[in-house]
């Protein structure tokens, strides 16, 4: 997520690596065009990003904001809804809000597969076949034909 998010210009060069190529040659500087991972603001940006896409886009994109807003957790956007008709608005809503921002919303997974119909297969995560079983995120796992939540206990 981070390689996604564009740094402005002006503070690029604030953002620099050096590198020489071998011992015989003179060092060459670069200037990073995007947050890399292990700088001090990268995790707050990463959250911080989407949720300002959400602000600006609250008009266009009206279910997507709020989904951005209450149902984000880390880099994993996790929403529900009651039927299959606001669920297939609210993922138009998503990839066009993200779209907007240059992200590109990946391991898509639902309980329904007319919600997955248009997904490419490199984005699922959940495709419906003999294998799937579960999918896993933020500790807590999830049967999407059953549509059941589980956890495990190690006592």
């Amino acid at each position: 997520m981070f390689c996604q998010i564009k740094v402005q210009e002006h503070q690029q060069d604030f953002l620099k690596i050096l590198w020489r190529p071998s011992p015989e040659e003179d060092i060459v500087s670069y200037s990073l065009k995007t947050v890399t991972y292990g700088t001090k603001p990268a995790p707050y940006l990463a959250t911080r990003c989407p949720l300002q896409l959400a602000y600006e886009g609250k008009n266009k994109y009206p279910l997507a904001a709020v989904v951005i807003q209450n149902s984000t957790y880390m880099d994993d956007i996790l929403p529900g809804a009651d039927d299959i008709t606001t669920a297939k608005e609210m993922q138009r809503q998503l990839i066009g809000l993200m779209k907007e921002g240059c992200f590109h919303l990946c391991q898509w997974s639902a309980n329904s597969q007319e919600l997955l119909k248009h997904v490419p297969t490199e984005n699922k995560v959940f495709l419906f076949s003999e294998n799937d079983e579960l999918v896993k995120t933020l500790g807590l796992s999830w049967r999407p034909r059953e549509d059941t939540f589980m956890y495990q206990m190690n006592l």
